[in-house]
């Protein structure tokens, strides 16, 4: 942890020399490369139709229904996206570009299985079984639609300012104003050092 504030305390030194200073780091921030801000947990539902088909003749159709309880976990990389500080007005004034907020794989805490509607030809189970099975890739899309919800950007946003302040107090530095801006993914960070 102290080298980790002592780094934290050279960047930001470097930061206050000059007038408007900005430093850029593309790879680990004080030997942390990601920092976790937020969860969200939430049931997601879905219904599968499944058709079976024999001889060309006779098809029959069932549907299996599943209810998941997911944990989504929102976090910066650091290492892979960098971040940038500027200092402003005597150590006083920060802003922290951020790199773009991603989404760890859900966790899937539980999930129930029904059939709302049976088939002669098809086994419902098996059926449950392949689709529980794919759960995971299925509910990625969910997380990543979840990276565009106000409440999670700012629950992100109210940990990082926290997290930010409580390191510069740490180092000695009074910090008044602090401001984020986060990166887009299609936007990454500049990766030189200035």
């Amino acid at each position: 942890m102290n080298r980790r504030l002592l780094a934290f305390g050279m960047a930001l030194f470097i930061a206050c020399a000059g007038q408007s200073p900005t430093i850029s780091y593309p790879e680990k921030f004080q030997g942390l490369t990601q920092l976790t801000l937020a969860s969200l947990t939430k049931n997601v539902s879905f219904t599968e139709t499944v058709k079976k088909r024999a001889f060309l003749l006779f098809s029959s159709e069932a549907q299996v229904a599943v209810t998941s309880n997911v944990t989504f976990d929102f976090y910066l990389d650091f290492q892979e996206d960098g971040y940038r500080i500027e200092m402003r007005d005597d150590d006083k004034t920060m802003h922290f570009y951020a790199p773009a907020i991603r989404v760890k794989k859900p966790v899937i805490n539980r999930s129930t299985v029904s059939y709302p509607v049976s088939g002669l030809l098809i086994n419902e189970d098996r059926e449950a079984v392949r689709i529980l099975e794919t759960l995971t890739d299925r509910f990625i899309e969910e997380g990543k639609k979840s990276l565009q919800d106000s409440v999670v950007i700012n629950k992100c946003r109210e940990k990082l300012h926290d997290f930010m302040l409580q390191m510069s107090t740490d180092l000695g530095y009074k910090v008044e104003t602090l401001t984020i801006d986060f990166g887009r993914e299609s936007e990454p960070l500049a990766t030189e050092k200035s």
